[in-house]
């Protein structure tokens, strides 16, 4: 029980380490913790059996290092929480007006065509013929 605990403290110390350097301290706090109740408990059964001390008291340290930096990481450094506002898309003005540039005389040219039929142009050209 003792060693599976100073052991498991260790790891947790270590990860914890590593995860109060990073952007999302907060995750370290809670590991942190773990780990100095396992390093807690690993030196109090090493006490009883009279073992030695000194990896419970590395990961105790080691996760006491952990937490201070990501309480203060927490405390002083502030996170940029960048808001998303909607950019402001501005139309350009016309300085004329569209409607005496059309010309009614299309729409008419338009109306007067008259549709042909398509042509078959692959049978027409086949080079069998």
């Amino acid at each position: 029980m003792r060693k599976t605990s100073v052991i498991s403290a260790l790891i947790l110390a270590v990860v914890a380490t590593i995860l109060a350097t990073l952007p999302a301290s907060l995750y370290a706090t809670i590991v942190a913790l773990v780990a100095i109740l396992l390093g807690v408990l690993g030196w109090r059964l090493s006490t009883d059996k009279l073992q030695a001390k000194s990896t419970s008291q590395l990961a105790i340290l080691l996760s006491a290092i952990a937490l201070i930096l990501s309480v203060y990481k927490y405390i002083f450094i502030p996170v940029d929480i960048k808001e998303s506002t909607p950019t402001e898309q501005h139309q350009e003005e016309d300085d004329f007006d569209d409607d005496a540039d059309y010309d009614d005389s299309l729409d008419n040219d338009l109306e007067e065509v008259e549709e042909k039929p398509p042509l078959n142009l692959i049978n027409a050209n086949s080079p069998l013929n």
